[in-house]
């Protein structure tokens, strides 16, 4: 897989399958905005826990005050860092704050965000944000760091993208609310998806394929589609074990856009 950068900022990949996708790297106004929201629902979980600690900790039991401040300590502690790390596994690349400006975290090369790409982007917000002890003090450059490797980055990459392999995108697929925009069913795909099953084999780097090429085929001459569409459907259709009747080349197309509406669905994509 090949990526090129213009000066649009836009990434373009080139599929194995030769499907050409063009992505727009999310912009700095747009990313601040996102960590604005972020920031702000911290706050509230972290004021909302130290609050119901305080109270524990205030009922007068023996030995409850410290077990509540050291478990409220634990629980700031994970909402500070793993905050990011969790939306971002459930939500395929996406925390509130991004959900919500329609933006999404994806590895380079357009492939879906693992666990451990967003580990390493989030544990290096600290150094992003400028954060060094110094001695029994620190230095504090309140994002500096990272706010320049956004600006003179081609994608708009901070320093934890670097280090991640990833980038942070304008998702086509959500609405600038938050929705996730589901496209139309055509009576072809729902005549398809009841033949649809084991739909736990498919991996995310498999769907991720399909979706390229699903959000595209209408752009493509019907026979490209149609060829294309059974290229990739073939082995998905084996692995799979899906036996539908297709009369017409063009519907194996067809079935991908099922079989990606059925991934989307089961795991809340939709």
């Amino acid at each position: 897989m090949t990526k090129e950068r213009s000066l649009s900022r836009t990434i373009t990949v080139i599929t194995p399958e030769n499907i050409v996708i063009t992505y727009q790297a999310a912009g700095i106004a747009s990313r601040f905005l996102a960590m604005a929201v972020d920031l702000l629902l911290q706050f509230m979980l972290i004021l909302a826990v130290s609050g119901i600690m305080r109270a524990v900790g205030g009922s007068g039991a023996p030995g409850i005050g410290s077990i509540a401040s050291a478990f409220g300590i634990v629980l700031i502690w994970l909402l500070m860092f793993g905050y990011a790390l969790f939306f971002e596994a459930c939500w395929a690349g996406r925390t509130p704050g991004k959900r919500l400006l329609g933006l999404r975290v994806v590895r380079d090369g357009g492939y879906p965000l693992t666990f451990l790409a967003s580990a390493v982007r989030n544990l290096l917000r600290i150094v992003d944000f400028g954060l060094f002890p110094l001695g029994s003090s620190a230095i504090v450059l309140c994002g500096l760091p990272g706010l320049l490797a956004i600006f003179f980055s081609p994608s708009y990459k901070r320093l934890g993208d670097y280090a991640a392999g990833t980038v942070v995108i304008i998702d086509k697929a959500v609405s600038p609310l938050g929705e996730p925009t589901s496209p139309k069913e055509t009576p072809e795909v729902a005549y398809l998806l009841p033949s649809v099953r084991n739909i736990d084999r498919l991996t995310p780097e498999e769907y991720e394929v399909i979706r390229r090429f699903t959000s595209r085929r209408h752009e493509f001459d019907i026979t490209i589609q149609a060829g294309l569409g059974e290229r990739l459907a073939r082995p998905l259709m084996e692995k799979l074990e899906l036996t539908p009747s297709l009369i017409a080349q063009i519907q194996y197309a067809d079935l991908l856009e099922a079989i990606e509406r059925r991934y989307a669905v089961e795991n809340g994509l939709f």
